[in-house]
């Protein structure tokens, strides 16, 4: 199996403190609305939870402990006036997640300073989550409680101190809601010579990365466009929906690709341990596909384990810009 190079590419504290909306779940994802099937064993119903707080602002979050419910349940408690929210979409959100059985946070977009940026889409949030967001309007501040089966079912998540039967509680702010491109597009750009082509199959997608024969890596960052999108300028601290394909420069070997596991990835730039990604997709514009050159001292500064990478290579990266927020 493919490794999926994000997860060393994003810091620790970001995949451990994200995670609460970050996995995926057993169960399938629910339509907008619609609530699992009651339990027995429920203690309660989302109106045992007492919210206060001005929107925009960390909220103050009560219940009797333990708390439990046997349905995901959502409630707008301020609306939005913006677009409704649907499924496949990127939300831009701030929210807290606290745990039912002891009433512990155990994640907060507050607390780490800046917004998050998910999909809704299938595998990338846990279910709860995306069903307590999806027909909702971008502006609102929204209560959901979650279950387990619509949760990290029993195995739970430990990392985040959440274990197999706990009910989990979120309030989310919905600052913004958005569409990715589907792959890039704009004005074709022709590189200069020496450095690594691409091949594209019918539909323009990427699927290999040649290394010029008898070439010498370079010793400094390239960033060069392929294609010039013409969307806004990336910002160094935006969350960019990117498509990749990466290639040692050593080997010629590619050890990874989004396109092939068929789902872009969201990448925090000003999370992430890899400086070469930052310096070089900052201030590109959404649309564009990149050529990256990383030297080893602006890659991933280790080997990768399941690949033929070492921290003394040179990476090679084609991106696609998809969004940024």
């Amino acid at each position: 199996m493919r490794r999926r190079v994000l997860a060393a590419i994003v810091t620790s504290f970001l995949v451990v403190s994200a995670a609460a909306a970050c996995g995926s779940s057993d169960s399938s994802a629910k339509t907008a609305g619609s609530t699992t099937s009651p339990s027995a064993s429920a203690a309660s119903t989302i109106d045992a939870v007492k919210v206060t707080g001005d929107p925009g602002k960390k909220p103050t979050v009560e219940f009797k402990k333990p708390f439990s419910v046997a349905a995901t349940a959502s409630k707008v408690l301020k609306q939005g006036s913006g677009a409704k929210i649907s499924e496949g979409q990127e939300v831009v959100v701030d929210y807290v997640g606290i745990n039912g059985r002891d009433s512990k946070e155990f994640d907060s977009s507050w607390q780490r300073g800046e917004p998050a940026t998910f999909g809704l889409q299938q595998g990338k949030l846990i279910n709860g989550f995306l069903t307590g967001l999806v027909g909702k309007t971008v502006g609102s501040r929204i209560l959901v409680t979650i279950p387990p089966k619509d949760g990290y079912g029993d195995q739970g998540q430990p990392q985040a101190g959440i274990q197999g039967t706990d009910t989990l509680v979120f309030v989310i702010d919905v600052k913004d809601a958005y569409k990715p491109l589907a792959q890039a597009e704009g004005d074709t750009v022709t590189p200069p010579k020496g450095l690594p082509t691409v091949k594209t199959d019918a539909k323009g997608v990427p699927t290999a990365i040649t290394i010029p024969k008898g070439a010498s890596a370079p010793k400094e960052l390239v960033a060069q466009p392929l294609i010039k999108g013409k969307g806004e300028k990336v910002d160094a601290k935006a969350t960019i929906n990117f498509h990749y394909l990466a290639a040692n420069w050593r080997t010629g070997k590619e050890f990874d690709s989004s396109w092939k596991r068929g789902s872009y990835e969201n990448l925090p730039l000003g999370q992430t341990a890899v400086k070469g990604l930052t310096e070089g997709l900052t201030g590109q514009t959404v649309g564009s596909r990149v050529l990256l050159v990383l030297p080893p001292d602006k890659s991933f500064g280790q080997d990768l384990q399941g690949t033929d990478l070492k921290k003394t290579d040179t990476v090679v990266f084609v991106v696609d810009i998809l969004g940024a927020k």
